[in-house]
Formats: C-alpha cells, sequence, structure tokens
C-alpha cells in the first residue's frame, strides 16, 4: 500500500482515473477466485475492496488493532463492474475518503487491472464501539489520519 499526494480534489473526482486516489493496494489474482466463465468472481471483488478500507484504517490507527476501542462497520456498499477482471495478474485498489462525518465516513474506490478501471464502489462506513455496540464519534487522531487522504 502506497499513498500518493497528487490525489484530484473532490471537484475533479473521476473514479475511472487512477489520479483520483491518494492510498494503493495491490493484491494477486488467484484461480479460486474465479466464476464458470472464467472471470474474477463479484466475492473476490468484494474482498479487494474490503482490503483496501482495511488498510486505510489501520494506516489512519482506526481498526480496532491497538487497544481495541473501535471498529468500522459497512453501513452501506454499492459497487459498479464496469469490466471483466480475468486471471491471471494482479490488480491494483485506489481508495480515498470523500467525506467525515461525525461518526462515519464516505469511501471511494476504484479497482484497476494495468491501470484501466475495471470496478468503482462507494462505502459508507461507521465507526463502532464493540462493547456499547454503537456507533461513536470518529476520535480526533483518527479524523486527523483520514483527512488526510480527503482532497
Amino acid at each position: 500500500m502506497t499513498a500518493t499526494p497528487s490525489a484530484r480534489p473532490a471537484s475533479d473526482f473521476d473514479p475511472a482515473d487512477p489520479a483520483s486516489f491518494s492510498f494503493w493496494t495491490e493484491e494477486r489474482l488467484r484461480y479460486a477466485d474465479l466464476d464458470p466463465l472464467s472471470h474474477v468472481n463479484n466475492n473476490a471483488i468484494g474482498v479487494f475492496l474490503e482490503n483496501g478500507r482495511v488498510h486505510l484504517f489501520r494506516a489512519s490507527g482506526g481498526d480496532g488493532g491497538g487497544d481495541g476501542s473501535v471498529w468500522w462497520v459497512v453501513r452501506r456498499l454499492e459497487i459498479d463492474f464496469a469490466r471483466e477482471i480475468r486471471f491471471p495478474g494482479t490488480v491494483l485498489t485506489g481508495t480515498r475518503v470523500a467525506k467525515l462525518g461525525t461518526t462515519s465516513c464516505t469511501i471511494r474506490q476504484g479497482v484497476f487491472v494495468e491501470g484501466e478501471c475495471r470496478v468503482t464502489s462507494t462505502t459508507i462506513g461507521v465507526c463502532f464501539d464493540p462493547v456499547g455496540r454503537k456507533a461513536v464519534p470518529i476520535p480526533e487522531p483518527i479524523r486527523i489520519l483520514l483527512a488526510s487522504h480527503q482532497p
């Protein structure tokens, strides 16, 4: 995973353009990811998107892996499949924070093969207290790091 400081501003956001993203993860395609038509299946694509979000949250200190006081849960997930992805190869998932709320954030993502966008996604994640079982405000240190992945 890498951070790219030259991400486009929100007004210029194009999920099909790699320059729109500030945070990247890479996945190697597996034969087990294929459906009967030899496309990478939607479940595997969901895993690519999830890994991108998880690594962004970990890089921002908000993965529950520290003191375990907050975690992120998915409230809404939209995925648009633009073109097929085929085995073998690798995919790059670009991730950026589009909006920060009090308890939630909107994450935009694109999955790319050789620089071409194949999938776009929008996720609303909610900062969650696993003990109290409720949404909680995003802690300020995490908010600051997440904001660094906004335009």
